[in-house]
């Protein structure tokens, strides 16, 4: 039987006896050792004062050698059944006398007399005492008595422990099956109480209290639990009330959602197609406003020439206007586009390894017009050892070109710094172009607008010194794009400088192709290519355009082939070899894909540079299919004919080489490039 399975009833009961029957037990052992303890010492002071009784009167005997009469004495012993032996010894040790009991076995008796007084041998109770007469020792007494009384005593004593202690038992039962109902009562309806809450699930039963013990303590806070549980099963209930209700709200809630999706989707849907459709007017805007823009700016630049060798100066002065009013409204038609695209990703980035010294003086050359305008002087600082950088030269002038133009059209007869310097952070070098001016300077609100598309720093200075206030937002983006940052200090009043950070090697994500094509800048022709030095094939539907590169390189001495069809292109191409190609892209019959794509397959006329002037911008598709440039319309013409140069001097050199191996190169096209590089402008695109 396990005792700790054992019911608290039966444990409290066993506990009771156990301590009860152990108290009893105790207590009566030790009165009872005591008892026999006491009463074995009795039996030998007992013993020791008939010892001497019988010696003193068996002294006289001894002294006068008088055997019969101490053998008399020690007869007397008779009367006490628990001598069982005396002995009388003389002073040498010999028995002088004895006596036997007659029920009693003839015990041992010990030889020589031994020291005074008493011991338990066995189970005898043994004494010696000594015979003396008149001071004199005459001999030794030695009586033996049995432990009869002593015996009798303990069974006794022990039958009355037994029963003592079993009636105890049996009373100790009765009185704990009682009392144990103290604890176990109330521990037990406490167990009742729980089984009931268990199997009815019902929190309103209560345990009774009847005591203010430990046991009542522990039935209040049963009953305190089960108040909580009452009320937070009472709020689960409420809760879960509320969900259902919450539940069945966020189902309708949800087919409303669904329907409003369905709608955003259609709205969604809707303004896909108003993008593309946006996506399709700039497109055909950009073509509609480019073309006739590029006969106004063409045949302006054409007319001041010539009006300008005829000596009209006023006449001049008028068509400059006309050229300036073009570009502007060509450069605002180029913001509008490349804001477009940057929006919607579609704006990449065309890279090419390019001398930063070089790109520096070009738009110094560009913009002194502008400086000069205001009365302003610029100074130009570069590190030493620049170098040269590979990024999107056309978004790199673009950017410094917004910030030069800015510091020149807000500074009045002052200063515009430009610093550029070469660094290196964690590992990668890094291009700083630093443009300050001493002009009117932007307060700290006015710096939260800067970079906004279509936001100047201020409504009065809108109206002062116009502008779109699109310049320094594309500028924003196109340094995010070639992964860099740009950053403004500025006071009202002291002026302000704007700071570039741009990646020495840019990369970027447009296929081999693309870039490969962008950096034929530098690249010459293979040797064995025979061409014609000085013919240009023009190949372009717009009959004005035709008309005004013709008379544009002709002026600069090279011989114009132009057509209006493709196929034409094409055949002519075979058959004059040109130094270079310039081709449109919208066609009638055959578009400039199709004639660039036909123009690389074949193997007599791959090696052609090909410069596309379109209006369609899309330079990655012309410089994966092959071209050596990508001019938007309207062209600078300072810019084509810089590239045209390229090509006549590469394949100068070429065919040089070819005559004699030998010979250095002594100059080639750099000085006739240097006559149109004082006038290059900056390519709005």
């Amino acid at each position: 039987m396990n005792l700790k399975n054992l019911s608290i009833k039966r444990k409290l009961m066993l506990i009771t006896m156990l301590t009860s029957g152990v108290a009893v037990v105790l207590s009566s052992a030790g009165f009872l050792i005591y008892d026999l303890t006491s009463f074995r010492h009795s039996l030998s002071q007992d013993l020791m004062t008939q010892a001497e009784i019988i010696g003193y009167n068996s002294a006289a005997a001894m002294a006068f050698k008088d055997e019969a009469a101490a053998t008399v004495t020690l007869s007397a012993l008779q009367a006490k059944e628990d001598i069982v032996s005396a002995v009388l010894y003389t002073r040498d040790g010999k028995i002088f006398a004895q006596y036997v009991h007659a029920n009693a076995p003839r015990p041992g008796l010990p030889a020589p007399p031994q020291a005074r007084g008493y011991r338990f041998a066995g189970n005898y109770l043994e004494v010696f005492q000594d015979v003396t007469l008149n001071g004199e020792p005459v001999g030794t007494l030695f009586l033996q008595s049995d432990m009869r009384q002593w015996t009798s005593r303990a069974k006794r004593y022990a039958i009355i422990f037994l029963g003592f202690v079993l009636i105890s038992g049996f009373f100790a039962l009765l009185v704990s099956s009682k009392l144990q109902k103290l604890i176990s009562g109330p521990i037990l309806h406490l167990e009742d109480t729980m089984r009931m809450v268990s199997a009815t699930k019902s929190y309103e039963v209560r345990a009774t209290k009847f005591y203010g013990d430990e046991i009542g303590r522990l039935i209040d806070g049963f009953n305190t639990m089960l108040s909580e549980i009452q009320q937070r099963d009472m709020a689960l209930h409420h809760a879960n009330d509320e969900l259902k209700t919450r539940t069945l709200e966020l189902e309708g809630e949800i087919v409303h959602r669904k329907e409003m999706q369905k709608e955003l989707l259609n709205a969604k849907l809707a303004a896909e197609d108003a993008n593309r459709a946006k996506s399709a007017f700039l497109a055909n805007m950009s073509h509609e406003l480019r073309t006739p823009l590029n006969a106004i700016i063409g045949y302006s630049e054409m007319l001041e020439e010539e009006t300008h060798e005829l000596g009209k100066v006023e006449n001049v002065k008028d068509l400059q206007k006309i050229q300036g009013a073009g570009k502007h409204l060509l450069a605002l038609i180029n913001d509008v586009l490349d804001l477009s695209k940057i929006e919607a990703g579609r704006m990449g980035l065309h890279l090419e390894t390019f001398d930063i010294s070089q790109m520096i003086e070009e738009m110094v050359t560009t913009l002194h017009p502008a400086i000069s305008k205001n009365s302003n002087t610029i100074r130009v600082h570069e590190a030493k050892k620049l170098g040269v950088m590979r990024a999107d030269i056309t978004k790199v002038r673009q950017i410094l070109f917004n910030l030069l133009s800015n510091a020149s059209k807000f500074t009045d007869h002052g200063t515009i710094s430009v610093d550029v310097d070469r660094s290196t952070e964690e590992g990668h070098d890094w291009i700083r172009f630093r443009v300050a001016d001493t002009g009117i300077g932007i307060s700290a609100k006015q710096k939260g607008n800067l970079f906004q598309e279509f936001t100047q720093a201020d409504v009065s200075i809108a109206r002062k010194y116009g502008g779109t206030g699109l310049g320094l937002a594309i500028s924003y983006r196109y340094v995010r794009l070639m992964k860099g940052r740009i950053s403004v200090e500025s006071e009202p009043g002291q002026g302000s400088v704007f700071t570039v950070h741009l990646p020495a090697n840019v990369t970027t994500e447009l296929p081999e192709a693309a870039q490969t094509g962008r950096a034929s800048d530098h690249q010459a022709a293979p040797m064995e290519m025979k061409s014609n030095m000085d013919t240009i094939l023009v190949i372009d539907d717009d009959s004005a355009v035709r008309d005004l590169m013709t008379r544009f390189l002709t002026r600069l001495g090279f011989q114009v082939v132009a057509t209006a069809s493709g196929e034409e292109g094409l055949r002519l191409a075979k058959q004059i070899n040109p130094l270079v190609v310039t081709l449109d892209v919208i066609m009638p019959d055959c578009d400039g894909w199709a004639v660039l794509n036909k123009l690389k397959a074949d193997p007599e006329l791959a090696e052609i540079p090909v410069i596309m002037v379109t209006v369609v911008d899309n330079e990655s598709m012309g410089f994966e299919l092959g071209a050596s440039h990508y001019l938007i319309k309207p062209v600078d013409r300072d810019r084509l004919a810089v590239l045209i140069e390229k090509h006549r001097a590469a394949r100068s050199l070429a065919a040089t080489r070819l005559e004699s191996p030998s010979k250095k190169r002594s100059g080639g096209w750099k000085g006739t490039a240097a006559k149109h590089n004082g006038k290059t402008a900056v390519p709005v695109k």
